[in-house]
C-alpha cells in the first residue's frame, strides 16, 4: 500500500472532501475563525471593562497590560495564519441574503476585519513604544505613565477598537439573520463539530 505524501496528509485540514460535507469550511479555517473570535472579544472586554477600573499605579495594571498585549500579539499572528490559510483553503459557495447591499457589506466585512485587527495591533504597539510602557510590561524597573489615555496613538487604538466592536456586532447579527430568518444553515458551515 502506497504511503500518502506529507502534502496529501495535511490537505484534509485545508480542503473539505466533497463526499463528507461540501458545504462546510475546512477544519483549520473553522478553528482559526472561532479562536480569533474568542481572543478578539476577550481583548475588547479587557480594554473596555477590566483595565479602566485598575489604577495606573497599581501592580495589577501591569499584569492587565501584559495579558492584553499577549492576546493582541496572538491575534496578530493568528490573523496572518488565517490570511495564509484562506488563500489555500476550499470554500463553500457564497450564501446570498437576497439583498444586494447586504451581500456587498458581508464580503467587505471580512476584509475590513483584517485591516482593523492589523491597525489595532499596530496602534497598540506604537502606543506602548512611544509611551514607554514596554519596560514595565517586560518586568524592568519602570513606572507606567500617569495617564495612559494621554499616550500618542491611544485615540486611534480606542477608535479602532470601537469600530471593531461595531463590525463584530454586525457580523453576528448577519450570521443570526441567515440562521434564524433565512434558515440557510450558515452557522453550520463554520461549526466546530465533525458532522
Amino acid at each position: 500500500m502506497k504511503e500518502p505524501s506529507p502534502r496529501s496528509r495535511f490537505s484534509r485540514f485545508f480542503h473539505t472532501p466533497a463526499s463528507l460535507s461540501p458545504t462546510r469550511h475546512p477544519p483549520i479555517v473553522r478553528a482559526l475563525h472561532w479562536t480569533l473570535a474568542a481572543l478578539i472579544i476577550a481583548a475588547l472586554v479587557m480594554s473596555a471593562f477590566v483595565m479602566p477600573e485598575i489604577r495606573n499605579d497599581s501592580p495589577e495594571k501591569i499584569d492587565a497590560l501584559r495579558r492584553h498585549m499577549s492576546v493582541g500579539i496572538l491575534v496578530f499572528l493568528l490573523t496572518f495564519a488565517r490570511l495564509a490559510t484562506r488563500r489555500r483553503a476550499s470554500r463553500p459557495a457564497f450564501l446570498s441574503s437576497g439583498m444586494a447591499w447586504a451581500d456587498r457589506l458581508a464580503r467587505a466585512v471580512h476584509r475590513i476585519f483584517d485591516l482593523l485587527v492589523l491597525a489595532m495591533v499596530g496602534s497598540g504597539l506604537g502606543m506602548a513604544l512611544l509611551g514607554g510602557v514596554l519596560p514595565a510590561v517586560f518586568g524592568f524597573p519602570a513606572k507606567l505613565p500617569a495617564d495612559l489615555a494621554a499616550l500618542p496613538l491611544h485615540t486611534l487604538h480606542r477608535c479602532v477598537g470601537i469600530t471593531l466592536f461595531v463590525l463584530l456586532t454586525l457580523h453576528i447579527g448577519g450570521a443570526l439573520y441567515h440562521q434564524i430568518i433565512l434558515r440557510d444553515g450558515l452557522l453550520g458551515r463554520m461549526g466546530l463539530s465533525r458532522r
